[in-house]
């Protein structure tokens, strides 16, 4: 897996690297991800102080999330569970298809 962090506004942390990698391989776990990407943002005028984007490339669409927050560990606490959600919702609907209707005989399955 390919990783990129990139940091815009703000200074690169080795925590925050340590704990976006974490995230990364969290996700890795449940599907094959490629490319991981993620940019932290320190906006200027902006409501939150910290935004964090994560890409994560894989089969089939490309899973995208993004957070706000006043901490660093906010935003990536809302990242997290956004992604943890996409990744819940993508396997459910890989099952729901791959799965027969009730009553259909495995030889006629396909």
């Amino acid at each position: 897996m390919i990783t990129h962090i990139q940091y815009f506004g703000c200074d690169a942390r080795p925590e925050w690297e340590e704990k976006l990698q974490a995230l990364f391989m969290e996700a890795r776990q449940h599907m094959p991800v490629s490319d991981a990407s993620a940019r932290v943002e320190e906006p200027q005028n902006a409501t939150y102080r910290f935004r964090i984007t994560l890409t994560l490339k894989m089969p089939g669409p490309d899973v995208q999330v993004q957070a706000d927050g006043y901490t660093f560990n906010e935003a990536l606490m809302g990242v997290s569970a956004a992604i943890r959600q996409k990744l819940k919702l993508r396997a459910e609907k890989a099952a729901r298809n791959t799965a027969a209707s009730r009553g259909v005989k495995a030889a006629h399955r396909g």
